[in-house]
């Protein structure tokens, strides 16, 4: 059977967006023949798929000279291959790749991850703002992983809703036996809070941090975790040092076993100023480990408020350890949570995800897009 080529152009991604990808390939390949463009250093992360993969050098920032160098070679791929359609991931991908799809006549589609300008923190948004609007009609069409990021496009940017199809990010459910976690400096039987995220400024470590030194001095044996890594590593782990709770703060970065190490906490915090949905929030959900979250973009639709986990409003440090510490001191309280959480996170099977996304393409390739 001849299956249809699809190029997916993903930037430097980490987290949700990485993770996101890679259960595409790895899912869709019995139905269509990928190949990847992605950064040099990606490259051996998108091999595992068995995808082809093709280096880029591609930039999550606006970057002139790599930039115009990446057009040029995604338009040669496009020209020499017969490609069905280019699948780009992220408003920068997006930004890159529309020209490129309409120059070579072949379909866009734009997945949306998070907000163009993450919560205020995009050194450029006014730039890319303005740029979106005048190219967001060069896309066939878009996936937002949220109903907040689809309201966005719609308001924000004059994107038709029939264009538009929401597809929440999916889970792997049922990995209840993981295997412990490896290299934590902790002991086993110490109480762990924990979050996980890419450390760039949307994600509002700082104030997670600023929380934690409030916490540690109601709760003394708490150890906490930050999992992940980024160009904010350097100063928050400075910031812990100011603080004095360096002795308490373990920087994990990047890991693989992130359903073991959420397993193992006592609590999840997810302190974002911005938010595309919250792939890890999901994860913790259906691990059993109750969630405090800020009430930023799309983790308003996955946390109900006193329900599914404790919302508290964004960029607020004390609000957050104040949830942290009721949830840590009213065990009752924790139980409630989780066990509607545990309910609530078996709506995002990942087979859901898969399903939809494949009836995108199916349609955009068969020319039946939009509806």
């Amino acid at each position: 059977m001849h299956k249809r080529r699809i190029l997916t152009v993903v930037r430097p991604a980490e987290g949700g967006i990485r993770t996101h990808v890679l259960n595409l390939l790895r899912h869709l390949q019995s139905d269509f023949h990928f190949t990847v463009a992605c950064p040099p250093e990606q490259v051996s992360v998108f091999e595992n798929t068995g995808c082809d993969v093709i280096a880029v050098p591609l930039s999550g920032r606006l970057h002139p000279y790599f930039d115009i160098q990446s057009a040029k070679q995604l338009s040669r791929m496009l020209r020499s291959q017969k490609y069905g359609l280019l699948h780009a991931h992220g408003f920068k991908m997006a930004l890159l790749s529309r020209p490129v799809s309409r120059y070579c006549k072949v379909p866009c589609l734009v997945t949306i991850h998070g907000d163009l300008a993450h919560g205020g923190t995009a050194k450029c948004r006014l730039v890319y703002r303005k740029t979106e609007r005048l190219l967001s009609a060069w896309a066939d069409g878009y996936i937002t992983v949220s109903e907040w990021l689809a309201k966005l496009l719609i308001t924000d940017f004059g994107v038709p809703a029939e264009r538009i199809v929401i597809i929440p990010n999916g889970i792997a459910l049922g990995e209840s036996d993981l295997p412990r976690p490896l290299e934590l400096p902790f002991a086993a039987e110490m109480p762990l809070v924990g979050t996980v995220a890419r450390l760039a400024p949307q994600k509002g470590i700082e104030h997670f941090l600023l929380a934690v030194k409030e916490v540690a001095s109601i709760l003394p044996e708490l150890r906490f975790l930050v999992v992940g890594d980024g160009p904010l590593r350097p100063a928050l782990e400075r910031l812990c040092v100011q603080l004095g709770i360096e002795e308490k703060v373990f920087f994990a970065g990047f890991r693989q076993d992130v359903p073991a190490i959420l397993q193992r906490l006592q609590l999840f915090v997810q302190p974002s100023l911005s938010e595309g949905q919250g792939i890890t929030v999901l994860e913790a959900m259906a691990a059993g480990c109750p969630v405090v979250a800020c009430a930023a973009g799309g983790l308003k639709e996955l946390i109900e408020d006193g329900e599914t986990g404790l919302l508290v409003q964004p960029g607020n440090p004390q609000a957050l350890a104040q949830a942290m510490t009721l949830l840590l001191q009213n065990r009752q309280l924790c139980q409630q949570i989780t066990v509607k959480a545990k309910i609530f996170a078996t709506r995002y099977e990942m087979a859901e995800m898969i399903t939809k996304t494949r009836e995108v393409y199916t349609r955009i390739l068969e020319g039946r897009w939009p509806a």
